[in-house]
């Protein structure tokens, strides 16, 4: 199997006495800073190597997010600081200010059931800063979706 890190980081051992961490999935779904900060604030007094930090960080990718890390070619990661680079770079996250405007022309993507467009959409109000409570946005997120039906 090809890896894009060094195939002798498999082979560094844990350190001794180290408990397997519970730490959380991405699925490209989240927000991809925000899973780099859970992660390096669950490992970063625990672990302190490149090669450990990986693949704990492989262990936290699901679905597409995998996908995308085991296309990555090989010798693309020769330190942490790689992985973290890539990863940001691919899933990138929109920081732009969020407006009214901005919501209204959210459209379904096609392939896109209805539960998954309101969560997109629902994500999105959550990052405008007009603070629009749950009836406002509600009823403009049904009415786009009977539109694209």
């Amino acid at each position: 199997m090809v890896r894009p890190y060094p195939a002798e980081w498999d082979l560094v051992p844990y350190p001794p006495k180290f408990k397997a961490l519970t730490l959380q999935a991405f699925d490209v779904k989240g927000s991809p800073n925000q899973h780099i900060y859970y992660f390096k604030s669950q490992t970063g007094n625990v672990v302190d190597n490149d090669a450990i930090l990986t693949r704990l960080f492989i262990g936290t990718l699901q679905g597409l997010a995998f996908e995308w890390f085991m296309k990555l070619p090989e010798g693309s990661i020769k330190n942490w600081g790689d992985l973290e680079k890539l990863f940001l770079t691919h899933f990138f996250e929109d920081d732009s200010e969020i407006t009214m405007p901005t919501l209204l022309a959210m459209k379904q993507q096609k392939g896109e059931s209805v539960k998954a467009f309101v969560e997109r959409f629902q994500n999105m109000v959550l990052r405008c800063p007009s603070g629009m409570t749950r009836p406002p946005w509600w009823k403009y997120a049904t009415t786009i979706c009977k539109f694209c039906s």
